[in-house]
């Protein structure tokens, strides 16, 4: 008992350590290390965050994109960056079912808005976690996030990461693409409540595999914020918030289809504005 206890502790102090807190630029002194991420910033804001950070596309196209300029070509994949996508999705009992369905239809647009080469699969936890689908297509992912069922029930939070760790991003045969890297984006409204002292252990084990972990937290005030921000991979680059389950629809059609995307792209890339690949 002792020997795991040990084992957690140092785990513990190792996320401490490389956790988003010791990569912001403005430190702020709080009682609470997540009240400051309490404050929802404009739908704009977070749709050029997602677009940056989470897509990987650099933050001088997407000044292009919102000056509407607009120029057809092809555009060679170097240019953004390069990842298969796993959703985890909460389903517990402080979602209402109709905001439950609304976040599959974001996280719908969100998947058609993308790169149509990546690959994607999803989880969702209340109770338990499950695996909805491994890795497919887009237009497949589209479709079969349409059927995913509502549980309600409580916040597994951890049994989601560790399966996400085990099932889809250890495992060879779970349909992602050989070679390519994976990105976790989590949805949420709150603090896991089953099992939480395992919570932030569960994503330290999948940061430490190189996947990228990024949080929308949904709600106007979260309790239990500290932990949500430490699932992050940093607070700057994978931390979003959004008031509501409508507020987070807003932030994704302010993202441009990727037909457009690739066009400002290539046309960027033309000029010599990115002159090595994305690899945030």
């Amino acid at each position: 008992m002792w020997r795991t206890l040990l084992h957690v502790t140092v785990m513990f102090v190792l996320w401490w350590e490389c956790s988003g807190f010791i990569w912001e630029r403005n430190k702020i002194v709080s009682s609470d290390p997540g009240e400051r991420f309490q404050k929802i910033p404009p739908a704009q804001v977070t749709a050029d965050k997602l677009m940056r950070f989470f897509f990987g596309i650099d933050h001088r196209v997407i000044r292009q994109l919102r000056r509407r300029h607009r120029r057809s070509a092809d555009i060679p994949t170097q240019s953004f960056a390069q990842f298969d996508a796993i959703f985890i999705i909460d389903s517990s009992a402080s979602i209402r079912p109709q905001d439950y369905k609304n976040t599959l239809r974001a996280l719908q647009l969100l998947t058609g808005k993308a790169d149509r080469d990546r690959r994607y699969a999803a989880i969702t936890f209340s109770y338990n976690a499950t695996v909805r689908f491994n890795f497919t297509t887009r237009r497949d992912t589209v479709y079969k996030l349409r059927k995913i069922p509502f549980e309600a029930g409580k916040t597994n939070t951890q049994d989601a990461l560790d399966i996400c760790r085990r099932e889809l991003i250890l495992n060879s045969k779970c349909g992602g693409r050989p070679g390519v890297r994976k990105r976790v984006l989590i949805v949420t409204d709150g603090q896991s409540n089953v099992d939480k002292e395992k919570t932030l252990y569960r994503a330290l084990q999948i940061k430490a595999t190189g996947t990228q972990i990024f949080v929308i937290a949904v709600g106007r005030y979260l309790r239990g914020m500290s932990e949500i921000v430490g699932l992050a991979s940093s607070t700057d680059a994978h931390l979003y918030r959004v008031r509501d389950v409508h507020g987070l629809m807003r932030v994704v059609r302010l993202i441009p289809p990727w037909h457009i995307m690739r066009e400002y792209l290539h046309h960027s890339w033309l000029n010599g504005m990115l002159a090595r690949p994305v690899t945030h």
